[in-house]
């Protein structure tokens, strides 16, 4: 085992945007709907899937209600991101509308990704904004391993991804294709949704621990709180063990081999 005082070369803190590829991804199946009770909805027809975007919604239905969800991926220079968003109003004490995957919406990835998930949806429900998920995300033939809730790596393969974007009752949304994600609110209901749910992908980056796409001190840091406390079960390791590079349960001299080649060429590449 090398002595716990690390001696790396000194680097300089520039402020750079690194020159990533987007991971490669696209939609293959799947589509949006909508959905309403008691009144059926004027029903939108699903946009077409391409690599871009997949759409849906639903208008006019369930006492004058509104729903419409959209998802779409967008390459950066650095990142791919699929963005959902999405809104559903219902006036009445009864019946609800939403937009929803009436198919799954298959995400296809063509190599390996680390994952982060931001979440900004929003329900009203009894006069007081309440934060909640209306989005399922699991994997098919890819392998999803969760760091924490939110971040993780994803492997080559494919992903499902199911929503929902409703108001209206829940003693009704039992009955419905929302109930997944609407059986926590109580009998009174929410008569307005916001869904902002956000799916960044990047290519993997040993030793960017704190997901700026720079390998520097400040990752440095991170990393040497995690090899002195060395076991990934050991109170006091981060979540989800980031450190251990090889998923062996340790943080050690393997990881930081492979934590030192990023941390010396301190772009992502």
């Amino acid at each position: 085992m090398m002595n716990r005082v690390f001696s790396a070369s000194a680097m300089l803190a520039w402020s750079i945007v690194a020159s990533a590829a987007p991971v490669t991804a696209s939609f293959t199946s799947g589509s949006v709907t909508g959905a309403g009770f008691p009144e059926p909805l004027a029903q939108q027809p699903p946009v077409s899937l391409s690599n871009k975007r997949s759409g849906g919604g639903s208008t006019g239905g369930g006492f004058g209600g509104t729903a419409l969800g959209t998802i779409q991926i967008s390459p950066t220079e650095q990142t791919t991101e699929v963005a959902l968003t999405g809104t559903a109003t219902h006036i009445s004490d009864f019946g609800y509308t939403a937009a929803y995957t009436s198919q799954e919406i298959v995400l296809s990835l063509a190599q390996a990704s680390t994952f982060s998930i931001t979440n900004q949806s929003t329900t009203i429900v009894s006069g007081v904004s309440k934060s909640f998920s209306p989005v399922t995300f699991q994997g098919i033939s890819g392998v999803v391993t969760s760091f924490t809730p939110t971040r993780g790596e994803l492997t080559p393969g494919t992903y499902r991804i199911r929503f929902g974007i409703a108001a209206g009752r829940p003693d009704v949304f039992s009955f419905s294709e929302v109930s997944t994600w609407y059986n926590q609110f109580n009998a009174t209901g929410c008569n307005t949704t916001s869904v902002n749910w956000k799916l960044t992908l990047r290519t993997p980056c040993y030793g960017d621990l704190n997901n700026d796409s720079l390998v520097d001190d400040a990752d440095f840091s991170i990393f040497v709180a995690a090899y002195d406390i060395l076991g990934c079960a050991q109170p006091g390791m981060p979540s989800g063990c980031p450190s251990d590079f090889n998923n062996d349960g340790v943080v050690d001299d393997a990881d930081f081999s492979l934590f030192v080649v990023n941390y010396d060429n301190l772009l992502c590449p």
